[in-house]
């Protein structure tokens, strides 16, 4: 199945033409969107689009795929988190509230993208190594939350992050591109992945085959031969960041047990080489992200603890 590549025109900013990058695959309409790149220091979903075009033109599609192939084209182009022609948060302005700014007429164009789908599958990545990761928004319905248990089990992550259900919580998550997307009919599972840096052979192929088996699940594909391996964990996540400038260094394992007082990493601080500074957990459980080395500012994530939340 060939993939037809299209553009979803945004605004002409000056006879600058932007616009939302998509590629339909399958009959239309489309029935799963996979959407990446709405922060621009997020490149790793790039990646796993990439090959899951790939892999969906070797197949049979019985519905149609839709992927925006890149969200947030300035963002990615200036290689930070939001664009600095408005500096908004493409995650954290819901629709875009009919806004005159190219951010939210981008968030705009995106929900307009899903619009139709059954699905839509977020794309994310952390700068921490990460286990494929999804989440579990707060305040859902039984229904919607039966729904999001099948879509993960399709999906098979590693962890599923739990937020709280708190009204902070729910707040939160009401004014994201997330809860926009699902306003308009479209269940959005969010997935998180490792930075570029970090994004390994293996952690791509369990991205790529738990996504194609989203597909199966939604009907776009026959059932995926490769079986969900049903080892996941549900977790909150306590994160904990650099408490100065300098190198870290990981010391623990990922994805093994912690407990209060264990040494996570060290901080080779930046002025005082030779004192490096004992980095520890502050309470049980899994440590499920963890920085590699690199250097680190004061308050940057560097490790977080995942507690079972069920």
């Amino acid at each position: 199945m060939e993939p037809v590549y299209h553009r979803l025109p945004v605004v002409d900013a000056g006879g600058m033409e932007l616009h939302l990058p998509v590629v339909d695959l399958g009959p239309s309409p489309p029935r799963l969107c996979v959407v990446a790149g709405i922060h621009g220091d997020e490149p790793s979903p790039l990646v796993l689009v990439d090959r899951l075009v790939v892999a969906l033109r070797e197949r049979e599609l019985h519905a149609g795929v839709r992927i925006v192939a890149a969200a947030n084209v300035p963002a990615l182009l200036q290689r930070s988190r939001w664009s600095s022609w408005d500096d908004e948060d493409m995650n954290r302005i819901g629709d875009g509230d009919g806004g005159p700014a190219l951010t939210r007429r981008l968030a705009a164009a995106v929900v307009a993208a899903c619009q139709g789908c059954e699905v839509a599958i977020n794309l994310h990545n952390f700068v921490m190594r990460t286990p494929l990761l999804a989440v579990w928004p707060p305040g859902q319905s039984p229904e919607h939350q039966a729904r999001h248990e099948a879509l993960l089990a399709a999906l098979d992550p590693h962890v599923v992050w739990v937020f709280g259900d708190t009204p902070n919580d729910q707040h939160a998550f009401s004014t994201s591109l997330d809860a926009a997307i699902e306003r308009r009919g479209c269940h959005v599972l969010a997935v998180e992945m490792s930075d570029l840096p970090e994004l390994d052979e293996p952690l791509l192929a369990r991205a790529l085959a738990g996504v194609m088996r989203v597909a199966a699940a939604v009907g776009c594909l026959a059932d995926h031969e490769r079986p969900p391996r049903k080892n996941r964990v549900y977790v909150h996540r306590k994160l904990v960041r650099a408490p100065g400038a300098g190198i870290f260094e990981p010391i623990a394992a990922l994805g093994g047990p912690v407990a209060p007082g264990d040494v996570v990493g060290e901080l080779v601080p930046l002025e005082r080489p030779g004192q490096r500074v004992q980095i520890k957990a502050d309470e049980a459980g899994w440590l499920i992200q963890r920085l590699g080395r690199r250097f680190v500012r004061p308050g940057d994530m560097i490790f977080t603890v995942g507690r079972a939340a069920r």
